[in-house]
């Protein structure tokens, strides 16, 4: 029974049991996923010490900032339906976003420059780039939403997350093997499985943590160094952040299908909040999200935040909302203690990667359950593209540590007669647009709509000549060969309609 505006007023910070185990989740992920780039970038010789100091405080006043934000959108919703089954959206570091600004960005300016404050500096202005391009679509957000089938934009969140996640991290569960199985059998059991622990019902990642950690600790895996408590603001002034965001416009081609990506997976999470019952608008959802990338960006953070499409199973487990209030609280608090290093230690890659496993496999059971069943074609071929994505990140970031050059022409020559380097790059660079473009392009042929899949391959064919897709950097001309595919792939698509020797209904 729905309570009157003044107890909903009184009551939205309380944490009921969902609440618990959902903060325990947001608060543990963050931590640890924040560290990512961290752990990325220290085999190259960027220290940790410097990644710790500039790369983290950016993202801890954005991701507060926005949880504010969606903690009001959700109190807002409740006041207006006079519900207090209200559950907020889901805000998470994106790991996809990470690994694409830390190795595709931050990583090349470094190997080339070996200046690892510029390499900051251009990662920032990413991320400030990033924020911009989502307020600019906040607007439009319905628009989109009308304008991408529905079954393309599962496609590019179930390739980003699904896909490119779990071939870029999943395999680091066996980092140490006794530690890592160990929490992925916890996880698939408690989580994946959905069997309780004890009738008390112990929050599961809780248990997927600490027990493989004392596992840890005892095989000398986990050594966390203790630092001590100190005071650090969530930000860092970014010399020269105009500068660094005019060098950063040759990587839009990184920057620009990663924002779009995060735009869908935004108003993907509305989707499935409006199917539980919660009737969010996508425009203020997006624009939350806009304004906390901006200030992570503006705070000298490379991680990019995303509002998380696994809203349904949040509100199942009885989440509502005071885990959006008090993630953005407990998160801030650590940060500003100064133990976020410490924290971050105690979640190793073999833990961290278990329940990454889940966030996975959950993004890719969403990602075919809410896509009907005639439109499968369209979604399995969108999921096998990012494979050049993975590949092409592993050995550009294996190569330098073998002192290998890429930009070697001998290097190269090698790279294409043993794995086709130069198609490998087609695949991977931008992918993202290319999952985009090939799940929608079928998605309207599976529909007969003609005219609007031939215009999809003419916006593959824009996104090729300027670099956005097959290309590593932005700018003119950058593969016109593959523009001209596109445009050819346009007339193929668009005759179609005449191939049965008759007009087949557009639809």
């Amino acid at each position: 029974m729905a309570e009157s505006g003044q107890s909903i007023t009184v009551r939205w910070w309380a944490l009921e049991r969902g609440d618990i185990d959902a903060t325990i989740s947001q608060v543990g992920f963050n931590v640890a996923q924040m560290i990512i780039p961290v752990f990325l970038l220290a085999p190259v010789g960027i220290a940790m010490s410097f990644s710790v100091a500039h790369l983290l405080p950016g993202y801890v006043l954005g991701y507060f900032v926005a949880s504010l934000g969606l903690t009001a959108l959700a109190v807002g919703l409740a006041k207006r339906e006079g519900r207090t089954n209200v559950t907020a959206h889901v805000y998470v570091n994106n790991v996809p976003g990470i690994i694409a600004y830390t190795l595709s960005i931050m990583l090349p300016v470094y190997l080339q420059t070996h200046d690892q404050e510029l390499a900051w500096r251009i990662g920032a202005a990413a991320v400030v780039w990033t924020g911009i391009i989502k307020l600019v679509a906040a607007p439009f957000a319905g628009a989109i939403r009308r304008f991408i089938p529905k079954p393309a934009m599962m496609t590019v969140f179930g390739a980003a997350m699904y896909t490119y996640l779990a071939m870029v991290l999943l395999q680091r569960i066996f980092d140490q093997p006794l530690v890592g199985i160990v929490a992925m059998a916890i996880v698939a059991a408690t989580v994946m499985a959905n069997v309780p622990i004890t009738k008390w019902r112990i929050p599961p990642f809780l248990v997927a943590w600490l027990v493989p950690l004392a596992i840890g600790l005892a095989v000398g895996y986990v050594h966390p160094a203790w630092h001590g408590f100190s005071l650090q603001i969530p930000f860092v002034r970014t010399p020269g952040l105009l500068q660094a965001m005019a060098l950063v416009i040759p990587y839009l081609s990184v920057i620009a299908p990663m924002s779009i990506y995060q735009v869908l997976q935004d108003i993907a999470s509305v989707e499935g909040a409006n199917a539980a019952g919660d009737n969010y608008d996508a425009r203020w959802i997006v624009a939350c999200d806009g304004l906390g990338t901006l200030l992570c960006g503006v705070g000298g953070s490379i991680i990019t935040p995303v509002v998380a499409a696994i809203h349904p199973p949040y509100k199942m487990m009885g989440a509502r909302i005071g885990f959006c209030f008090w993630s953005g609280v407990i998160f801030l608090a650590i940060f500003m203690s100064g133990i976020s290093l410490f924290m971050a230690q105690l979640f190793p890659w073999a833990i961290l990667a278990a329940m990454i496993a889940y966030v996975a496999i959950g993004v890719g059971r969403a990602t075919l359950h809410r896509v009907d069943q005639k439109y499968l074609n369209a979604v399995l071929l969108g999921l096998v593209l990012p494979a050049g994505a993975v590949v092409g990140s592993a050995v550009s970031s294996a190569l330098p540590a073998l002192k290998l050059s890429v930009a070697n022409p001998e290097v190269q020559a090698a790279l294409n007669r043993s794995i086709y380097w130069s198609s490998i790059q087609g695949l991977g660079n931008g992918f993202l647009f290319l999952v985009l473009v090939v799940s929608a392009l079928i998605t309207e042929m599976i529909d007969r709509n003609f005219g609007r899949a031939a215009l999809w391959c003419l916006i593959a064919a824009v996104f090729s000549w300027f670099g956005l897709m097959h290309s590593p950097t932005l700018h003119w001309g950058a593969q016109p060969m593959y523009a001209a595919g596109w445009l050819a792939a346009a007339f193929i698509v668009f005759s179609a309609r005449w191939w049965r020797g008759d007009l087949v209904a557009a639809g």
